[in-house]
């Protein structure tokens, strides 16, 4: 079992170098020699900045469940291969949501951003339904639903990993007190973020039942986790931007 985890897992760090950390970076640095002064992305922004990461989860869940398919015959297998080609198609239609964002996003006023962000929460929701249909449908086994579970929190969690390293790097060039508070930050954050993931990571071994209720405090959990993330990190990348000015 925990082969084919490991297998996934490298793929993911391939997928973290283009991860939107490294885009809305990109970003931000072309943004700051034209409005040096800009305030700090609003809350929905920040979504969509960070809705790629998310597809680093949809290929991990596809992937994961491919390589399971690939053991099943008969009528089982037809219907893994109906279930994969409607995942897919939620997934490429959610990149498409994606890169429009992306290429608008600097244009688009808050509540254009505001309905990208809806937009792209309901194709994500969309895509854990199809998801979790196949797996009560085909009574897949519990094993099988935590595998895929730790797939996707991996992928999340390199996406963390990914953006703080980024972060160090975009401090770089601050004065070296500047420097050193952001540093300190960024090490109490990636601690942080390593005891939320450590903590969805037990309730995962602990799944004992497929239930609404199981899957909503997983969710919870992961969602509590995105927004201490996200508040800190932006935060943080404030401070770097006005320690720059």
């Amino acid at each position: 079992m925990k082969s084919y985890i490991s297998a996934i897992g490298l793929m993911l760090s391939s997928l973290a170098a283009l991860s939107p950390a490294s885009i809305a970076l990109a970003q931000d640095s072309s943004a700051q020699t034209q409005s040096a002064g800009r305030d700090a992305p609003s809350a929905a922004r920040q979504a969509v900045e960070w809705s790629q990461n998310r597809l680093a989860e949809l290929d991990a869940t596809i992937a994961l469940l491919e390589q399971k398919a690939a053991d099943l015959q008969g009528d089982a297998s037809a219907k893994a291969e109906e279930t994969l080609r409607a995942l897919r198609a939620r997934r490429d239609a959610y990149q498409a949501q994606v890169e429009d964002a992306f290429a608008n996003a600097e244009s688009w006023t808050d509540a254009q951003i505001e309905q990208a962000r809806q937009s792209l929460d309901e194709s994500w929701t969309a895509f854990l339904a199809d998801r979790d249909a196949y797996l009560d449908a085909a009574k897949v086994d519990l094993e099988t639903r935590r595998d895929i579970l730790e797939v996707e929190l991996e992928a999340r969690r390199n996406a963390w990993r990914q953006s703080l390293e980024e972060l160090r790097a975009e401090a770089a060039g601050l004065a070296e007190d500047q420097r050193a508070a952001i540093d300190a930050r960024i090490t109490e954050l990636s601690a942080e973020m390593d005891k939320a993931g450590d903590g969805v990571k037990a309730r995962i071994d602990r799944l004992q039942i497929a239930s609404t209720e199981a899957k909503e405090t997983l969710q919870q959990s992961y969602a509590d986790a995105q927004e201490l993330f996200l508040k800190t990190y932006a935060s943080i990348r404030k401070s770097i931007r006005e320690g720059s000015e």
